[in-house]
């Protein structure tokens, strides 16, 4: 995942790159991060070599956030925005182009978790395009949009694929074998026997016992598992 950083306050750009880094590698396999005192630099380096995400200050000169989002509008490779300000009464001005996530500058805490919320959102969009490949009851190959599959269980020397209308595929995996491969993509383990899409947990049992998912499905957490669970939610 290319990311761009563009801010005219050198020292606050340094900070947002050391906030930012981190937060990046929790939700995309692999990330690299270029930073930007001029929009202008930023453009052409993304006409060359695009990046996945712009993350943008509205109040910079000559070029401002607003501006430089209309000309990446403009440009052959798309790519996610997600605007950076001090002044909230933009953010309504800011949805024209269509962005991500509007991170308010301030306390870092708060800017950690809105880009949280901002690389969730990437991700599951990303996700989207993701298939995975089963073979059905009638023997024929299915692809399976990544972001339907809700959870997975491990049974003997199989996997079984639990989805959100309530279809179950099988595999002959492991579950280390998957918990690698789809850790990046927002799954993680809340029992040796369970990996769960993060996606689809609406909520957590008190003493993070259990979770609930989306289809109603109530799973335990197993005991080595709940605080790895504590800090996802």
């Amino acid at each position: 995942m290319r990311i761009a950083i563009c801010d005219d306050e050198e020292i606050f750009l340094q900070q947002t790159q050391k906030l930012l880094a981190p937060i990046a590698e929790e939700y995309f396999a692999y990330v690299e991060i270029d930073c930007y005192l001029d929009n202008q630099k930023m453009l052409l380096e993304h006409e060359n070599n695009a990046y996945d995400i712009v993350v943008l200050d509205i109040q910079m000169e000559p070029l401002d956030g607003f501006q430089t989002a209309e000309r990446l509008s403009e440009m052959e490779h798309c790519c996610k925005l997600i605007f950076l300000s001090s002044r909230e009464e933009l953010v309504f001005q800011s949805f024209s182009y269509e962005p991500v996530y509007f991170v308010r500058k301030g306390p870092p805490d708060r800017m950690g978790e809105e880009f949280r919320r901002s690389f969730k959102r990437i991700r599951e969009k990303l996700n989207h395009e993701i298939y995975l490949s089963f073979t059905n009851a009638d023997d024929m190959i299915e692809k399976v949009p990544l972001t339907d599959i809700e959870s997975i269980q491990s049974s003997r020397n199989y996997l079984l694929y639990y989805t959100l209308d309530g279809r179950v595929f099988r595999q002959r995996k492991t579950m280390e074998e998957e918990e690698r491969a789809l850790g990046r993509y927002g799954f993680f383990r809340i029992h040796r026997a369970f990996l769960v899409n993060e996606s689809h947990v609406v909520q957590v049992k008190r003493g993070i016992r259990s979770v609930k998912l989306r289809s109603g499905a109530l799973l335990e957490v197993g005991r080595n598992y709940r605080e790895h669970v504590r800090k996802k939610f």
